[in-house]
């Protein structure tokens, strides 16, 4: 996708408005897989189930900004949803309370297609009838998006929110070939060797880099306030340094990050495993960036 075509994605977005008494948190790249050694999100579960619990009890909207399921290393939702029954009845009762939005992203870009999900249902019925039955129903009530802006009220100036993969050609126009790529050869050698996939930026830090750098431009050109993922690498810039920010992934060793817009401050978050002195474990929530007045970031915004 072209830095143009980006901005006619942005222009086309739905509008969601926010002001100081709002709650949101985004949370991308989750890539929840099949519960095997293949499974990126597996040994960051509890973490992962503990951040949605509190984001849930506290009152947050929360925003998958993509590749929240893995559906490229995986052909379909069957061990997906046996796997993560417990984060779909979570991630139902945010959608309950008019309180989930998910966009899709290159690993999970089928969930753009109406067709393909009606044929995730139907295999998982023929399993059983109740086999997948929480992810199921969210399928049923959500409708998966590109991209969200969040509109703020007192101001009117926006942030732009999409998973960050249009930028990154081995990612977008090549997609089809990186995901035939990560199914049928890298997901087997990251399992026998520890060998990571270099099409992925995740993997692959001066990739990641370049597509970090390719966001900033295009936040900086068309002067836009930009939440991404992809990258696996947050980033939080400083006050006056740019409108680029990046919430990380789910799938870094024993920890995730996110980013949460609460009471007017925007916060770059990182939820890790702690011991405490009488050798307890804890899943502790820190403040790596931040808190900083999102409006004040907003000023440096031009419509």
């Amino acid at each position: 996708m072209t830095p143009n075509k980006l901005l006619k994605l942005y222009n086309i977005s739905d509008r969601i408005p926010f002001d100081r008494e709002s709650k949101i948190v985004v949370i991308s790249d989750v890539h929840r897989g099949d519960g095997s050694y293949a499974d990126s999100l597996m040994s960051n579960k509890n973490i992962y189930v503990a951040a949605l619990n509190y984001y849930y009890k506290e009152g947050y909207t929360l925003i998958e900004a993509g590749d929240g399921d893995e559906l490229w290393k995986n052909k379909c939702y069957r061990d997906i949803s046996y796997n993560y029954r417990d984060v779909f009845q979570i991630l139902n009762k945010f959608n309950k309370h008019g309180r989930l939005h998910m966009l899709y992203g290159n690993h999970d870009g089928k969930k753009a297609s109406k067709e393909y999900l009606e044929k995730q249902k139907r295999k998982l019925h023929k399993i059983d009838r109740a086999f997948g039955e929480d992810l199921i129903y969210l399928l049923d009530k959500i409708k998966f998006k590109e991209s969200i802006v969040l509109r703020h009220e007192p101001s009117k100036k926006e942030i732009f929110i999409t998973h960050g993969h249009q930028l990154d050609f081995m990612n977008y126009e090549f997609a089809p070939v990186s995901k035939f790529l990560v199914r049928h050869l890298w997901r087997y050698m990251e399992g026998i060797a520890g060998f990571k996939a270099p099409t992925s930026p995740a993997n692959n830090y001066k990739k990641g880099g370049k597509v970090d750098k390719k966001l900033a431009e295009w936040s900086k050109e068309y002067n836009k306030f930009i939440i991404c993922g992809h990258t696996h690498e947050s980033r939080f810039p400083k006050l006056g340094k740019g409108l680029y920010f990046n919430d990380g992934c789910c799938v870094l060793p024993y920890s995730i990050s996110t980013i949460e817009i609460s009471s007017g401050l925007i916060a770059l978050v990182k939820w890790i495993i702690d011991v405490r002195d009488d050798n307890t474990l804890y899943i502790r929530r820190n403040i790596l960036g931040g808190p900083e007045r999102v409006d004040e970031y907003l000023k440096y915004v031009k419509e």
